[in-house]
């Protein structure tokens, strides 16, 4: 039969058993509220006369040891015994131990760069986000996580959900710290059942200065602009089914103007003299016919 300490007294206790009964028993360091298994019961002589205050006291006493124990053992269950723990590993190797709602407990360096990570460090009763991230960056600092690199997460959990639970919100949370800084790899590996998945985690400002593609001599490939074929009219010798005559386009000619008559510097013309050579002009000749008429 178990009993519950309903008082303290310097020698003696008052317990309750499981059938309602209040008992003197010796008090061997007891405290309100503990539960007892084989206590030292005393014989209480009968009482000459009735105190209801003191019945009153120890049903308060009961009804608040009730209470006790059952949001007590609750909180205990919840934030102080560890439920489930998380191997973080970059290159040194962090073990966190984690209670139900998932704060840290207890940290542990499981080689010497973990330990020297978590020297002068205070994580226990944090959030096992808020703890990843400050070890993150306490890792970036020391340089043990630079551009490239990749974070481990092994967890242990005792179910399936909660390893799922526990392995989304670390990417997500690791993404956001770190996707504008780095690129790097993230792996959630269940060590029940040795599976594991990557996940990578892009820099966008590295994507956007990407270098300009090279030749196999090392320079630069540059684009050459493309030349105009010349213009023509008509058809070309290099059209299919052309005559293999060109066109062109030619220019229209323009009228040609007689030349001024020169003169010599006894006042004659050139038409006189070329006259004189070729004989007659044909104005004689027609004065020639209006005298035979």
């Amino acid at each position: 039969m178990s009993y519950i300490v309903m008082e303290c007294h310097s020698s003696y206790a008052i317990l309750l058993d499981e059938e309602g009964r209040f008992l003197k028993a010796a008090n061997l360091h007891y405290q309100v509220g503990q539960k007892v298994c084989d206590p030292v019961l005393m014989e209480e002589r009968p009482s000459r006369r009735f105190r209801p205050a003191r019945w009153i006291a120890g049903g308060g006493a009961a009804i608040a040891a009730c209470f006790l124990l059952v949001f007590g053992a609750g909180y205990y269950q919840n934030h102080l015994v560890s439920y489930s723990s998380i191997y973080l590993t970059i290159n040194p190797e962090i073990r966190m131990e984690l209670n139900r709602i998932g704060e840290v407990l207890d940290l542990e360096g499981l080689n010497e760069d973990g330990k020297l990570l978590l020297e002068g460090y205070e994580g226990r009763g944090k959030d096992k986000t808020k703890v990843t991230d400050e070890l993150i960056d306490r890792a970036i600092e020391m340089g043990f996580l630079s551009e490239g690199g990749q974070i481990s997460f092994s967890i242990d959990s005792p179910d399936e959900a909660l390893f799922q639970k526990y392995g989304e919100e670390l990417k997500e949370e690791v993404n956001r710290h770190l996707k504008d800084r780095f690129s790097i790899t993230i792996e959630i590996i269940d060590p029940h059942t040795g599976e594991s998945e990557t996940t990578a985690v892009e820099n966008p400002v590295q994507e956007e200065s990407q270098p300009e593609p090279q030749t196999e001599t090392g320079a630069p490939t540059t684009s050459q602009p493309e030349t105009a074929a010349p213009q023509t009219s008509g058809d070309s010798d290099y059209d299919p089914g052309s005559d293999g005559v060109t066109e062109y386009s030619q220019p229209e000619p323009q009228p040609v103007q007689p030349a001024a008559p020169v003169y010599s510097e006894e006042g004659e013309s050139d038409y006189d003299e070329e006259n004189e050579d070729e004989g007659e002009s044909d104005y004689e000749e027609d004065d020639e016919e209006e005298e035979d008429d």
